[in-house]
């Protein structure tokens, strides 16, 4: 997937890059919703100033790896918690409603699932493998050049 935007900060190792949502995006509304642009962040380009259009690519499949990362496995963890719960009443004598133990259960261990992600967070965006990549610097200008 290959998206063209424009530059609109630097920072020091980085750059924001603003994007026009498509209409495959508006369809989503995942995030920004109601928000004309998106604004992605990406590694620094030697060369490239605020202003400059960069073509941005995010490699093939990654979105769909990070989709089941956040949120197949909570989901996983969500149902395993309410089979656990309504089991345990049982198992264990308590003195609870297996339902109640249930929802308890299952939300617990969702939650321990979203606060391994949020703690594992920093490693994942170090190894940037989910990373979009700028593949091109002023891509309407290499269009041009091979027109003519």
């Amino acid at each position: 997937m290959q998206e063209t935007g424009t530059i609109t900060r630097l920072n020091k190792n980085t750059m924001l890059v603003e994007f026009e949502r498509t209409s495959m995006c508006e369809k989503c509304g995942a995030c920004e919703r109601g928000q004309k642009n998106m604004i992605m962040e990406v590694t620094k380009l030697d060369g490239a100033q605020p202003g400059d259009r960069v073509a941005v690519e995010l490699p093939e499949g990654t979105l769909l790896k990070a989709a089941l990362i956040a949120y197949g496995i909570p989901l996983v963890l969500l149902i395993a918690g309410l089979y656990i719960g309504g089991l345990l009443p049982e198992k264990t004598g308590l003195q609870i409603s297996k339902d109640l133990c249930s929802v308890i259960c299952g939300l617990l261990l969702a939650g321990i699932s979203y606060l391994i992600l949020h703690l594992t967070e920093k490693k994942r965006s170090a190894s940037g493998r989910f990373a979009p990549v700028v593949v091109a610097l002023n891509p309407d200008e290499e269009t041009e050049e091979k027109e003519e």
